[in-house]
């Protein structure tokens, strides 16, 4: 990791951000670096500030790091030790990231320093229901939830779409709790929860949720950002907007509607 700088020169800090995209193409898992060198590169790079963000690409497959530098050469000196630099049959790139084209979603500001109390994931969403167990068993057999923890002495139940994603909660009040937490949770079951999900087929998800028997809010949508979006009611009238990203499968969906359904704006209070 020799060619990371030196966290202790002196200088301002770096506050251009730079991508480093790889196509990994027809190479199958035992091909790609081991987790373990990826892992020491991200420890590395968050050690001395750089790291914003690293995830896997889907469509096509790859892999994406987002890093703080001063230059576009310095960007490239700090990715030396990348394991993903010399793989073969790849396609590494590295370029400095256009807020224009890209959005400007990313903080600038180097992270808080470990112990100051940063934030550091988003591990799970409350979800207000009347009753845990038929609740649990339609997000298990309609949603596809799987159970991640439980405890059914206390009521809690975490359901998570896979690891390393954030859970869903479902909570059901009760009256030993107390008040004003009792009524408090009571009050929150069929609201917009402002939960948003991400699916592959929002026309599918609608056909799988209608012979399920749930209520549709808002059919699928094609929105001006290009995707489609769906509102739908869990059987306690907890409503969430699933959307399908732009360029994804084929869909039998109604005309577009406002901005108002774009992701970054909100309806119901709810962001989208």
């Amino acid at each position: 990791m020799g060619a990371l700088t030196d966290p202790s020169r002196p200088g301002p800090k770096p506050r251009r951000l730079y991508v480093r995209i790889v196509r990994v193409g027809g190479l199958d898992r035992s091909e790609l670096p081991p987790a373990s060198k990826i892992r020491r590169l991200e420890e590395e790079l968050e050690r001395v500030g750089r790291l914003v963000a690293r995830g896997q690409l889907t469509d096509p497959a790859g892999d994406l790091l987002i890093l703080r530098a001063a230059t576009l050469d310095e960007a490239r000196r700090v990715l030396r030790a990348d394991p993903f630099r010399s793989l073969p049959g790849t396609t590494y790139e590295v370029f400095e990231w256009n807020p224009a084209t890209l959005g400007s979603g990313a903080n600038l500001e180097p992270a808080p320093a470990r112990g100051s109390g940063r934030l550091t994931a988003l591990l799970r969403v409350g979800v207000a229901v009347r009753d845990l167990v038929s609740s649990l068993r339609w997000y298990q057999e309609v949603l596809g939830f799987p159970v991640r923890e439980q405890d059914e002495a206390s009521g809690y139940v975490e359901l998570s779409l896979g690891r390393g994603a954030s859970a869903l909660s479902l909570v059901a009040p009760r009256r030993e709790w107390g008040e004003p937490l009792y009524s408090e949770t009571v009050a929150r079951i069929g609201t917009a929860t402002g939960i948003v999900f991400q699916t592959d087929n929002a026309s599918a998800l609608e056909l799988r949720l209608r012979s399920a028997g749930a209520r549709i809010t808002e059919s699928p949508r094609r929105q001006p950002w290009g995707g489609i979006t769906l509102r739908f009611l869990d059987p306690d009238g907890n409503e969430f907007l699933a959307f399908q990203p732009a360029g994804g499968a084929p869909a039998a969906v109604g005309p577009a509607s406002g901005p108002q359904d774009a992701p970054a704006t909100t309806r119901s209070g709810e962001p989208s």
